[in-house]
């Protein structure tokens, strides 16, 4: 009788066990998206200036990427493509609103679409956990600005807007697929207008969306589960000062308000984070910020070993724009830096050059949790297993790039890059060449103007400072005119070169001896951008007619009047 126990004692384990097996068979995954990140802010893995002992433990352990790109290389856009799966042009636009427009960010009106699928929403009807922590930047609804001119965050009223607003932004990311929600920051600095929060010394606080992650991680150990940790570091401005502020108290804040303390998470304290930068040779606010934004990556991977979950966990670290070129379309803005880590399937030390972009995460990450995307819902990737599993395996031979009224095509040595603007754009444009009265230009951008000026041409400075405000979606464009003075150029053509470094630095579509290669990317650029059934020049569908001007509304011309009074 005692053998046959020990076997039915056996047997009744296995099957209790068993339905936890099953769940932890599903590959978790951790998907980090960093802020506006240079590949010289990385650590040793990409031969950067920084202390990143953590991402290059990522890079020793899994993949590193040379050729990765985000299509749309600016904070919104981006963030909608790595969890939608499509490029933001196809983007449902929200309503215009007095927050968004303010915020003169390319974008500023595309919001993540609650009706659609997406990376979150699949996952979770397919029984993952979604969480989301730190920076979401998809919510072009309104909300209340916040009603005083000098809310200090430690006053009372302004931390009750801030957690009031905090807690319909969380709703509404709720909506999106998340079960679990974070730190939200919306990053809207138009409805923070007049709160000493953000922009100020104590705009990051890295410790919060390291909780975040952890208490996710913890909560949900015992299923797949899908983080989505969207980190406001290395976003600018970092001010290494913060590091040596008193934690006690600046700690607490958040763009959700006050915490009741501080954070006590397993990462180095603010002041070993800032002498440890130093002791390596940290000068740079963003060598100052990488260290503290590795510290918290660190943090994450750790809490995935202690748990045993990392061998079966996709963990991904991207940036959503380089910071150079940021808004261009240019090797300085679109290639970023991507590390993968999946120790159960990748092998250590690998290193692709593939032309990869996050269009492609949403198929990847679909095709590790071993889930077919719902029937209808648009994908513009690839997944990328099939490469990291043989370097010989068929790819693509071109990738669409696109902002505003700029599109490219990349392929392994060229780049094309052309100008179009749409029939309206191009009125105004003319407009002006008509009247001579060129667009209000705030001091900043007439700044960057004189100092263009010496550069060009008048006729080219005359063209440059009459479409420049209609150049992309938002007006951020001008930070970098100094390094791309052929930016208003129709069409331009660049070979690429190896290495990490921008290659795109001098336009050759004026070359006779390039003729057939501008003309075999322009095919390429009409081939690319056939599915998304969109207008661009020559290359896109028709242009619709144009259409009667629809009557303002009672804020849009209470608006319009303010601005011609000032």
């Amino acid at each position: 009788m005692k053998p046959l126990f020990l076997i039915l004692t056996c047997l009744l384990t296995l099957a209790i066990r068993q339905p936890s097996i099953a769940a932890n068979a599903h590959p978790n995954v951790v998907f980090i998206i960093i802020d506006n990140v240079d590949f010289v802010h990385m650590g040793k893995c990409y031969g950067g200036t920084s202390l990143t002992p953590h991402m290059d433990r990522i890079a020793e352990r899994g993949v590193k990427f040379t050729r990765a790109y985000a299509v749309t290389p600016l904070c919104i856009p981006s963030r909608y493509t790595c969890l939608s799966g499509r490029y933001a042009s196809r983007a449902h636009e929200a309503a215009a609103d007095d927050a968004a427009a303010d915020d003169d960010e390319g974008g500023s009106h595309i919001t993540l679409e609650a009706d659609l699928p997406n990376v979150p929403n699949v996952l979770r009807q397919a029984g993952y956990r979604t969480g989301f922590v730190g920076k979401y930047h998809l919510e072009a609804e309104n909300y209340d600005r916040f009603p005083g001119k000098d809310g200090d965050v430690f006053n009372p009223e302004t931390d009750a807007w801030l957690k009031k607003r905090s807690a319909w932004l969380t709703e509404r990311i709720k909506q999106r697929g998340f079960d679990f929600v974070a730190a939200p920051i919306d990053f809207r600095k138009s409805q923070l207008k007049g709160v000493e929060l953000s922009g100020t010394n104590y705009g990051h606080n890295m410790e919060v969306e390291v909780k975040g992650a952890l208490d996710f991680i913890d909560e949900s150990k015992e299923k797949p589960f899908y983080l989505y940790l969207s980190t406001h570091l290395l976003h600018l401005p970092v001010k290494p000062q913060l590091l040596l502020e008193d934690y006690s108290k600046y700690g607490r804040v958040t763009e959700g308000g006050l915490l009741p303390e501080a954070p006590k998470v397993p990462i180095p304290s603010r002041k070993e984070i800032y002498n440890t930068a130093k002791a390596a040779g940290a000068e740079t606010a963003q060598q100052f910020g990488m260290h503290w934004l590795d510290c918290g990556i660190g943090a994450v991977v750790n809490r995935l070993e202690e748990l045993k979950l990392l061998d079966n966990t996709l963990v991904v670290v991207f940036s959503d724009n380089n910071q150079r070129g940021k808004e261009t379309l240019y090797e300085g803005g679109t290639r970023v830096p991507l590390l993968m880590m999946w120790p159960q399937r990748f092998k250590a030390g690998s290193v692709c050059d593939r032309i990869v972009a996050n269009t492609d995460f949403a198929p990847t990450i679909f095709e590790v949790c071993g889930i077919t995307p719902p029937q209808g819902m648009k994908l513009d990737g690839r997944s990328i297993l099939p490469v990291l599993a043989d370097d010989k395996a068929p790819w693509r031979d071109a990738l669409l790039l696109e902002n505003g009224h700029t599109k490219a095509v990349v392929t392994d040595q060229w780049k094309f890059v052309a100008l179009r603007y749409p029939p309206d754009v191009q009125a105004k444009i003319d407009e002006v060449d008509r009247t001579g009265n060129f667009p209000h230009m705030s001091p900043k951008a007439e700044q960057f103007f004189e100092k263009f000026k010496e550069t060009l041409t008048p006729e080219q400075w005359k063209f440059a400072r009459n479409s420049w405000r209609w150049h992309t979606q938002g007006n951020n464009y001008m930070k970098s005119i100094d390094d791309f003075a052929f930016q208003f150029d129709a069409d331009q053509l660049f070979e690429l070169g190896g290495g990490l470094a921008p290659q795109d630095t001098k336009n050759v579509a004026s070359d006779p001896a390039n003729a057939a290669v501008l003309a075999d990317m322009k095919a390429k650029l009409k081939q690319q951008l056939a599915p998304l059934e969109q207008p661009f020049g020559e290359f896109g569908t028709p242009y619709p007619p144009p259409q009667p001007p629809k009557p303002l509304s009672p804020r849009e011309l209470r608006k319009q009047q303010r601005k011609m009074a000032k």
